[in-house]
């Protein structure tokens, strides 16, 4: 199994990888469930660490419904960090539709993919707050450079997710891997990696 750490900062970053972090995930702002990181900051965690970096998009805390204007701030954001040696991107984006329901927006999705290309995306637990979450990863395989799901299978812990998760990468198929986040410490992965039986696994204390 591959371990993600999510890391605000370079000491953070180091540690992580100290502990047998795998990847990282680098966000600024994780007290506001995360924001983009600045580049000067992916910079120095780029040079401290040798393992795979994924960073953060997201200009502003709150909800997940983007306008237009958030949206192509996000899309400058990719751009630019794109051209730093990074293994990917992290972002999501909710809308409602004509019926109430929430599902992913995929036009602020396929504006930040083809921003990110050839980068791999990992679409984060925007997907969560979704209203069908099994429908809402049929609809991102469709996309070519999602790779990964991050999410708790709309629960509040990957633990009381479980059978989502499973659920998820069972439609994900060889198309997206599942990303199990929420509440993950060295102390329940195991039970966790036996219930659901995914390739990655996601959190703050993830290695400590």
């Amino acid at each position: 199994m591959t371990l993600e750490a999510c890391v605000e900062s370079v000491d953070e970053a180091i540690l992580a990888a100290a502990q047998g972090a795998m990847q990282l995930e680098v966000c600024s702002n994780l007290d506001k469930d995360g924001l983009t990181p600045e580049i000067q900051l992916i910079k120095e965690v780029i040079e401290k660490v040798h393992i795979p970096v994924k960073v953060m998009i997201r200009n502003r805390q709150g909800n997940f419904n983007y306008t237009n204007e958030d949206i192509k701030l996000m899309v400058e954001s990719t751009q630019q960090i794109k051209t730093l040696p990074i293994a990917g991107i992290v972002f999501g984006a909710n809308i409602i539709d004509a019926d109430g329901n929430t599902i992913m927006d995929m036009n602020a999705v396929f504006q930040i993919c083809k921003a990110a290309h050839p980068l791999p995306v990992t679409i984060h637990k925007a997907i969560d707050e979704c209203t069908d979450m099994i429908k809402e990863v049929k609809a991102l395989k469709e996309v070519s450079n999602i790779e990964y799901i991050l999410t708790s299978g709309g629960a509040k812990t990957a633990i009381e997710g479980k059978k989502m998760l499973a659920a998820m990468q069972r439609e994900g198929g060889n198309n997206i891997h599942i990303i199990a986040a929420g509440k993950i410490t060295p102390s329940n992965l195991m039970a966790l990696h036996k219930a659901v039986n995914l390739k990655y696994y996601h959190g703050k204390k993830i290695v400590g």
